[in-house]
């Protein structure tokens, strides 16, 4: 046999081994990436099967070092992807009241989620941002977007965050109602539209958020459609009564901003 056919067997042995070691590299390879990616606020731990598919136990830190268990989750990656020089991850957890389905492209500076479902219950607010813990928030959280980019101080597409089933421990009221903010990126700012799906109190705003600062604004009413007296005491924190038991609704706090681009 020649030494040029010895030569491309040898080759094609090389890439067949190469290939081999790839597609079986270890899950601990996803652990590492996804942490160095986000700075260690999402970590997956312990975990088992490869790079390309895997499970493990997903836990975000968010504020920093304050730990929250979303329960197993498991991930599948398609390395064809890689040549459009990103990461296409599909990503499930499964969880006793708290549960995700999205599909994340993943690009040096920026997150695109696809078909995504997210639910948990509202009192996890509370955890996430404290401030919230304030109104004791009740029912249960639902947020979907079908496409939404969400770059360095950025968002483009749409989301909906629903508060179904809501209550809150200032109200004997149970529940309130149900309620969507309607999300819609502009650049730099997220506009914010809080509608009333239905229930016993009404509210509705328009506002923004400042994706760069992190400044969440929603001005609108607050107004009884029922229960006018149960609802009285909470009504009385929101503001005073301008006229029919409706009260101006003021919402003003700051989010933990994206991060600025590197």
């Amino acid at each position: 046999m020649s030494k040029k056919r010895w030569l491309l067997y040898g080759i094609f042995g090389v890439v067949f081994y190469l290939l081999f070691l790839i597609i079986e590299l270890p899950a601990a390879w996803f652990a590492w990436g996804l942490d160095r990616y986000t700075q260690g606020s999402v970590r997956i731990d312990p975990i088992a099967g490869s790079l390309w598919s895997g499970n493990g136990r997903l836990t975000i830190y968010y504020p920093s070092m304050t730990p929250h268990d979303l329960g197993q989750a498991k991930w599948g990656i398609n390395p064809l992807w890689l040549v459009a020089g990103h990461v296409q991850v599909s990503l499930q957890t499964k969880h006793r009241d708290k549960k995700i389905s999205t599909t994340v492209v993943l690009t040096r500076t920026s997150f695109r989620f696809k078909d995504t479902d997210v639910e948990f219950p509202a009192a996890f607010l509370g955890q996430l941002h404290a401030p919230l813990s304030l109104i004791g928030p009740q029912g249960s959280i639902k947020i979907s977007a079908t496409e939404l980019l969400v770059m360095p101080e950025k968002m483009e597409g749409t989301a909906v965050l629903e508060w179904l089933n809501a209550g809150s421990s200032l109200s004997s009221v149970t529940p309130l109602g149900d309620y969507r903010l309607d999300i819609t990126g502009a650049d730099k700012v997220a506009n914010l539209r809080l509608t009333t799906s239905r229930g016993d109190l009404e509210l509705t705003g328009q506002g923004q958020w400042q994706l760069r600062t992190g400044q969440l604004q929603i001005n609108g009413n607050a107004q009884p459609r029922a229960r006018a007296g149960e609802l009285e005491p909470l009504l009385k924190i929101i503001g005073n009564d301008e006229g029919g038991g409706k009260r101006t609704l003021a919402i003003n706090t700051r989010l933990p901003p994206l991060p600025p681009s590197k």
